[in-house]
Formats: structure tokens, C-alpha cells, sequence
């Protein structure tokens, strides 16, 4: 089968490109893009879709970049191609977020690339990734020391960016560009073997291939699948059982409990873990296998706690294993009457309104996330904020005042609790301890007239 047919019949059996699609090629002119480019144009005319190919120019390489823009623009108009070319100053990008040039440089092109879809009115962003492309990602992941779960293979179709030439080997993409007399440009940077994946591609790979011969990027791309199709089964049992044994605090904390957790298998408890990590940091894939061993330390006993990347901490409490991210004390947020809000940093509103006496309830209010207090004792403005150290009020029921603290022993209230109760008040001082109790002076009595209800809902996720 001709490598048309091929791609042909790949795009047709995975429906990556339908009729009436217009598709964007990434195009730098070198050879795996130029046959993309090629390909999809033959292929065009008989699946009913457009082109349009655009060139990223990063300013890695100034001289060279004016050649391959020109080439790029010459070839597309050629070939009847519509072509939008877009620059980025990744340098630049690299150093203001810390990035190496390779991993700037990729984020930088797929933005652009986003954005001219946008502009040109492209469904699909084709990519010219192929075979070997995926068994060097393999090879760059495991050695940088990632789990199974980041031998993903590059996929045919993620979104609008699709992979026709992903079961095409670079050897069959030069033979076709030989046989078919096509010119293309070459990036010389690509065989300086100080940067990491081109030091894979060019001297590691052609070993392997030379002891084990060509069919090994198929064994290592298969290795790859089961990997991924074994850890995602673990996953899933994994993030069955942290449901089961977790509870996240209104201000993210999660609480693991431990007794459960020491009877796991260990690699269900590690990936138990890493989903509390990549939950508490918000990032998919955080959680390092260091930090997985200095975290079971913990459960073992031989430690107390342990401080992880940007403050965040993992601390034992009782029989619970605690894991906070860094928070800020909040200073104060109004509260309006007739508003409802969310607080920053918790998975918490207030909603803050009158309500008729008589469905107000009077007496007595120990608890929950509603209270009923008499407005015309409150001396606006009213705000929510964290508990300081030494704040007293008056509990209900009680006479004199009582330090916020002493009442939250008296509740059994721990320690990691405490550091995200918020507090009511007005100008005079505590109106409400957040879930637990108001001051006495705010209470209703018969003399009262107009009732403020405050209410805290719990928002899930």
C-alpha cells in the first residue's frame, strides 16, 4: 500500500479528519512536517477538507528562521496552500518562567498554533509526529523518572490536534520524500546531542536498533500500552478507596485516615497518595516517588511530618494523615446584608439576609452552618476572617467572656481544624464562631424586630 493509502486509511479508521474540515499543519520545512504537508494534499481532494499550514518562528535562530519562512511561503503558494506565519520570543519566555529552551519553545508553539486555528478558522492543528517520535517521548520520560502513568503514548487525536503520520517510521517518511523528489529544509540543531531528546534520538536509539533490530520501537510502544492500561485499572481502584477513606476540609485540607490506609497493598497506598498530592497542589502528576517514601516514613512512624515543594505539608494528627497546601490569613471580608459570596482559599459562601421573626428561631443556637441574630444589636460593618490569637467572646448561654481558643478545647476541637475556622464580627467584636457559636449579646429575644440569618453552604469540588 502506497504511504497515502496509509494515511488515508488511518485518518478514515480513527475519523481524524471528516469532510469540510479545514486543518491547520504545523510546517517548519523540515522532513516530517513537508511530508504531512504533501500527504494531506493528496489526501484532500479525496476526503473533502482544506489546508492552511503556518510556520512558528521562536527566535532561537534568527538566520536560519528567514530561510525556512521563506521556503515554507514559497512551497505553500506552490502548492496552493493557504500559509500564515507567527513568531514567539521563547528565549525570553524561558527565562521568565524557568523553563528549558525545549520545553519553552513547545509550550510557546502550541499557544500560537491555537491561536491561528482561532483566527484562520481551523477545526484541527495536524502535527507531523510519527513512530519514533513516540518511542523517544518513552525513552525521555523514563529516564527523567517517570511512573507508568506518564507512558501515555502520543495519541492519533487529543482535541483538535490530530497525528496522521503516528504509524509511519522516520525511515518510511525519507523514503517517500526520495521517491518523490521532495526538497525540505534540515534544523541542524536537531543532532546536537546536548539536549536531552536529541541526544536519544541520535545516540542511544540507533544502538538499541543496531543489538535488537527495528522492531523494537513496536515492542517498547506496546510496553508502553500495557503499562498504561494496568495503571489506569489501578487508578481506579485507587480513587475508589481514597473516596472511601478521605474527607477535604472547607479549606482543602485532606484527611486520610490511617488505620485503613496501613492495611493497602503498598502500591495501592502509594498511588492512594499521589492522588491526595496531585488533589492538595491542584496539578496532575504531583507527588515525586521521593515524596511518596518520605510520606509512608509517616505512616510507618519513623516520622512526624514532612515539608513538600511550595510550602505544602503532610503532618500525622491522632489517626489521621494530613495534607495542607500554604494558605494566607485572611484580614477581613465584608459582609453585606442581602449578599451571598465565596470565601478565597475555601469551598465555603455566605449568604447574609433578613428574614421574617416569625420563622426565625429563638432561643438557644449551639452548632451548624445557620444562625438567626438580632440585627439592630450588630454594629456594622460586619466581616468575615481568620481566627488571632487572643480573640474572646461571650458563648451563648454563658456569662463573661471566654478566649476563642479555651472554648475550642472544650469542643475537642483539633488543632488542624482550628486553623481554618472563620469568624464573624462587627465593630464590637465576635459575632459568630463559624460552625460552633454565637455571642450571647447578639442572641434573640422577644424585644427583637428585625432578624439577620447568616448561613454558610459547602460547596462540593
Amino acid at each position: 500500500m502506497q504511504l497515502d493509502d496509509r494515511i488515508e486509511e488511518f485518518i478514515r479508521r480513527l475519523g481524524l479528519i471528516e469532510r469540510g474540515d479545514r486543518v491547520l499543519i504545523a510546517f517548519s520545512g523540515g522532513p516530517d512536517s513537508t511530508a504531512l504537508l504533501y500527504l494531506l494534499r493528496q489526501i484532500s481532494a479525496r476526503l473533502k477538507f482544506r489546508l492552511c499550514a503556518a510556520y512558528i518562528n521562536h527566535q532561537i535562530r534568527p538566520r536560519a528562521a528567514v530561510k525556512e519562512l521563506r521556503y515554507c511561503a514559497e512551497l505553500c503558494h506552490r502548492l496552493g496552500i493557504d500559509f500564515v506565519a507567527g513568531e514567539s520570543d521563547v528565549p525570553r519566555f524561558a527565562r521568565k518562567n524557568s523553563l528549558s529552551l525545549e520545553e519553552a519553545a513547545r509550550k510557546a508553539r502550541y499557544a500560537l498554533l491555537e491561536e491561528i486555528a482561532r483566527e484562520e478558522k481551523c477545526n484541527k492543528i495536524a502535527l507531523g509526529h510519527h513512530a519514533d517520535d513516540a518511542v523517544e517521548t518513552i525513552f525521555f520520560r523514563l529516564l527523567r523518572g517517570t511512573g507508568p502513568q506518564g507512558l501515555e503514548p502520543m495519541k492519533p487525536r487529543n482535541g483538535k490536534y490530530i497525528r496522521p503520520l503516528l504509524e509511519v517510521e522516520r525511515c518510511e517518511i525519507e523514503t517517500y520524500l526520495r521517491q518523490m523528489k521532495i526538497s525540505y529544509l534540515l534544523d541542524h540543531t536537531n543532532f546536537r546531542v546536548d539536549y536531552s531528546r536529541n541526544y536519544i534520538r541520535n545516540k542511544v536509539l540507533p544502538v538499541i536498533e543496531k543489538h535488537f533490530g527495528a522492531g523494537y520501537r513496536k515492542t517498547v510502544r506496546q510496553f508502553a500500552e500495557i503499562a498504561v492500561k494496568q495503571d489506569r485499572f489501578l487508578l481506579g481502584i485507587a480513587q475508589a478507596e481514597f473516596d472511601r477513606i478521605s474527607q477535604i476540609t472547607p479549606a482543602g485540607k485532606i484527611l486520610l485516615d490511617l488505620n485503613k490506609l496501613r492495611v493497602y497493598d503498598e502500591a495501592l497506598r502509594d498511588r492512594v497518595l499521589k492522588i491526595a498530592m496531585e488533589k492538595m497542589m491542584n496539578q496532575a502528576g504531583a507527588g515525586s516517588s521521593a515524596e511518596i517514601t518520605a510520606i509512608n516514613k509517616i505512616i510507618s512512624g519513623n516520622r512526624l511530618a514532612v515539608s513538600l515543594k511550595r510550602g505544602a505539608r503532610v503532618v500525622r494528627e491522632r489517626e489521621l494523615l494530613i495534607f495542607s497546601a500554604p494558605s494566607s490569613k485572611m484580614s477581613g471580608i465584608p459582609l453585606e446584608v442581602g449578599s451571598r459570596f465565596k470565601i478565597p482559599g475555601f469551598r465555603l459562601e455566605f449568604s447574609c439576609k433578613l428574614i421574617p421573626k416569625k420563622t426565625a428561631k429563638v432561643g438557644l443556637q449551639k452548632g451548624g452552618a445557620k444562625i438567626n441574630i438580632d440585627y439592630d444589636k450588630i454594629v456594622l460593618p460586619l466581616l468575615v476572617r481568620h481566627l488571632r490569637a487572643g480573640d474572646s467572646f461571650q458563648p451563648l448561654g454563658m456569662k463573661g467572656t471566654k478566649k476563642v481558643g479555651d472554648f475550642l478545647t472544650d469542643w475537642k476541637v483539633p488543632r488542624f481544624l482550628r486553623e481554618e475556622i472563620l469568624v464573624v464580627t462587627d465593630t464590637r467584636g465576635i459575632v459568630w464562631v463559624t460552625g460552633y457559636q454565637i455571642d450571647d449579646k447578639y442572641k434573640l429575644d422577644r424585644e427583637t424586630r428585625k432578624v439577620l440569618q447568616i448561613e454558610i453552604i459547602r460547596r462540593m469540588g
